[in-house]
């Protein structure tokens, strides 16, 4: 795109009249050509009427002058200073909209859109929580209305953190209720190419440069200047970088540092996949030794995972290798990980390692601020980076809009500097605490041992006797305690400030009215399973090849054993096993679970559950059974089955003889 050297000016001389203007001209100046023009006499008179006239003159000037000066000022207080943004992500976008909105002249420089109109990488989905979604409605209730039509809402089930190789919770986090209590929206998921389109569309096309890359600035004390990568300068009053963790302008304000390796590298994708619990839970966090996993719903039958591995920076993958590597990272971990994996296409996966940057004092000087990763890049544990880049948004625009206001009633410059230090120091300590609990969060899922001897070495063998980890049982007392005064904080602890939003929630953010429940009682979750339930043959010394299909009848109980009885009702499972008795077993289904009752068999009936313990079944007594547990009918290990529920009927299921019994799974 063309343009001019210098496209603005915010410093017009007033040392000349502009003669495009029609100007009025007072009395004074009205008797000044009067006398002018009527002009006679000797040379005595004329010298006195020449003295004067050059008095008349003098006054009329300086007159015209203090006209010029008033109409100067009128036209100044007529016209908001000019913002200048680096950066067209989330925060610089959202800032823009918010100056705008108050009536501020607004330029957004942006040296690739393509993420934008859907082009190169796709990031995946964003989380915006409660805080900032109230700020976003304080910015712009219609922008906000369409970011929560276009989002999936997580806030409104069961969020937390499990155990990565059992996949039983360890902590369940409620989100809705300090949402809910405040009139605040309810978290939501968003795909970031949507949320920056519908940004981009509020901003206005005509207010984004692209292909303009903010490489350095010059701040004259009395407006700002910023130099792009083709040469070309913008002037403006402010200039706000909102240019992400490598921001140039942060180095031009600082001088140039590195970004704090977190320890970890990501790897991330999409996957098409629904779990069968996915009206009941939003998203999970998996916790394992130096290494943990998230996954989350993110609407349209796509689900979105995270894998954190503790490594040096830098790695790198052999072609078509990572998803190869995630299984070996992964190996023996719950089917909620494994699954996700195993629906995601090596393409899908990109990989990243995992910075931040240490909370500032300083955020800006002169007329030049920073805001959001520029400034207080976090690690992603919280879902509050891209939040608090719109919280900072909001109150900057707060800010200026006050400066403005000031300079309105006082008759003064808008005092710019100010305005930007008040800024910087209503977001310090907030942003400082949220960026602590980001890296303590970090810290405290990759660190979990659920037994003893996890991560002990020569002592490993010690997790053989399950014995709960003491860090485990005191982490999970503190966290009950914490996480709900850290939810309330973090995701309330900003809307006494937002001004210009309805404190209410929406009608359609509403939860099931068995969350309470859900939250309490563990089988009440896991009754709301919603799939086909499966027995899939599991191991190496398995001699069945076929999946079994189990039927929710309550007045249909299944028989398994090694021939069909043509004398007992019910549906029937053939096993030709060795060890499996004609009459081996009964599964029966009951109020949403599934049971399992040994029929007195001769070799017995076996449980493993998901924590690996084994138990033979009471012969006539039923037994409950979840999914990822193991079934054995017999001792051999070749009638030995994994409960499996899986969403839709799968397209394929087999055994993966190079991963010892692994199944693969398109569904």
């Amino acid at each position: 795109m063309g343009s001019t050297p210098f496209c603005y000016s915010i410093n017009p001389s007033p040392s000349k009249l502009d003669f495009t203007r029609t100007h009025v001209f007072s009395p004074v100046a009205k008797q000044f050509y009067l006398d002018f023009s009527s002009f006679t006499g000797k040379s005595g008179g004329g010298l006195r009427k020449r003295r004067t006239l050059v008095g008349v003159k003098a006054a009329a000037t300086a007159l015209v002058g203090e006209e010029e000066k008033r109409e100067t000022a009128t036209e100044n207080k007529k016209k908001k200073p000019r913002v200048l943004v680096a950066g067209g992500g989330i925060g610089g976008l959202v800032f823009a909209l918010t100056a705008k909105k108050k009536g501020f002249d607004v330029l957004v420089f942006e040296k690739d859109l393509s993420a934008i109109r859907g082009e190169g990488q796709y990031r995946g989905p964003i989380q915006i929580q409660s805080n900032a979604l109230a700020a976003l409605e304080a910015i712009d209730i219609a922008v906000a209305e369409e970011v929560m039509e276009a989002g999936c809402i997580t806030g409104d089930r069961i969020n937390g953190l499990v155990d990565g190789v059992s996949g039983t919770w360890y902590v369940k986090f409620d989100t809705f209720t300090p949402a809910a209590s405040r009139g605040l929206p309810v978290t939501r998921v968003i795909s970031r190419m949507t949320l920056q389109q519908i940004l981009a569309r509020a901003v206005g096309e005509e207010v984004i440069r692209n292909e303009s890359n903010v490489v350095d600035f010059e701040d004259s004390g009395d407006k700002v200047t910023v130099v792009l990568e083709n040469g070309q300068r913008y002037d403006g009053d402010l200039l706000v970088g909102a240019d992400g963790i490598w921001s140039k302008v942060r180095n031009n304000l600082f001088g140039r540092s590195e970004a704090t390796y977190s320890g970890y590298t990501c790897y991330t994708g999409i996957a098409d996949f629904v779990p069968a619990d996915i009206e009941s839970v939003g998203y999970r966090v998996f916790l394992g030794h130096k290494q943990y996993f998230v996954s989350s719903d993110v609407g349209g039958g796509k689900m979105q995972w995270y894998a954190f591995h503790e490594e040096v920076a830098g790695g790198a993958d052999a072609p078509n290798g990572m998803k190869k590597r995630l299984f070996d990272i992964f190996e023996g971990w719950c089917d909620n990980v494994m699954d996700l994996l195993q629906a995601t296409e090596e393409e899908a996966i990109l990989r990243r390692d995992i910075y931040d940057r240490s909370p500032s004092f300083t955020w800006g000087k002169g007329r030049v601020t920073l805001l959001g990763d520029s400034i207080h890049a976090m690690q992603p544990n919280m879902g509050q980076g891209g939040c608090m880049a719109i919280e900072d948004s909001f109150q900057l625009g707060l800010e200026l809009e006050e400066a403005w206001k000031q300079s309105v009633e006082t008759n003064t410059p808008v005092d710019v500097v100010s305005s930007l230090k008040r800024y910087e120091e209503s977001r310090r300590l907030r942003v400082a605490i949220i960026h602590g609990m980001a890296r303590m969060a970090a810290i405290m899922a990759s660190t979990y041992k659920a037994y003893l001897g996890v991560g002990l070495g020569p002592l490993s063998f010690l997790t053989k006797f399950r014995v709960p980890h003491p860090g485990r049982v005191g982490g999970r007392f503190f966290i009950d305690i914490a996480m709900p005064l850290m939810l309330n904080w973090v995701l309330g602890g900003n809307s006494e400030k937002l001004e210009g939003r309805p404190p209410s929630c929406r009608l359609t953010d509403k939860a099931d009215d068995r969350l309470r429940e859900w939250f309490e009682d563990d089988e009440a979750l896991e009754r709301t399973i919603n799939g086909e339930w499966y027995l899939i043959p599991h191991g190496n010394e398995c001699s069945v090849s076929e999946t079994l299909r189990l039927t929710k009848d309550e007045d249909q109980p299944c028989i398994v054993g090694s021939e069909p009885d043509q004398d007992f009702p019910g549906a029937h499972i053939v096993i030709p096993s060795p060890q499996v008795s004609k009459m081996h077993a009964r599964v029966i289904y009951k109020d949403g679970a599934f049971f399992l009752m040994d029929l007195r068999s001769e070799h017995g009936t076996y449980l493993t559950d998901n924590e690996g313990g084994k138990y033979r079944i009471t012969p006539n007594f039923p037994a409950r059974f979840r999914p990822s547990d193991i079934i054995e009918f017999g001792s051999d290990k070749k009638a030995a089955f994994r409960v499996k529920v899986i969403r839709t009927t799968p397209k394929l299921t087999r055994r993966d003889e190079k991963s010892d019994g692994k199944l693969l799974q398109a569904a």
